[in-house]
């Protein structure tokens, strides 16, 4: 049925209403975040386009990701990749409806490079925050 209010089907209306992890999702700095939910588990491809060091992340700069999704119209989720050169990243966050509809995925990250010695373990371990745009939805 369409609004007369809006012009937006209520279809629509209900997209708009709830958050779909399930997609392609890029942030700020162009890494991309393709994942599929299942119930409550995320599996994907994490690509990035920034690494802590030269060849950190492995070549094609991608890894597995893998995952937890809670429920609700603006769930929290929290996934993880292991680089290919031995270091992690964890994301946690929320999807978010902005008023216009748009989907955003609002995260902070951790990432642990590999420390060689307990001396090197202080600077190790980097955190901050991302910002992902739904893009696609599969």
């Amino acid at each position: 049925m369409l609004s007369k209010e809006t012009g937006i089907t209520d279809a629509a209306i209900t997209q708009v209403n709830s958050c779909n992890i399930t997609g392609v999702w890029r942030n700020e700095l162009g890494s991309t975040l393709r994942m599929k939910a299942d119930g409550s588990e995320v599996r994907g491809v994490y690509q990035t386009s920034v690494e802590s060091a030269r060849g950190a992340a492995g070549p094609e700069r991608k890894a597995k990701i893998l995952g937890i999704v809670g429920g609700g119209p603006q769930p929290t989720i929290s996934f993880a990749v292991m680089w290919e050169k031995g270091s992690c990243s964890a994301w946690v966050g929320q999807c978010f409806i902005l008023p216009n509809g748009t989907q955003v995925l609002k995260t902070f990250w951790l990432l642990r490079s590999v420390a060689y010695d307990l001396a090197g373990d202080w600077g190790s371990t980097r955190l901050g925050e991302d910002v992902f745009f739904s893009w696609l939805e599969f």
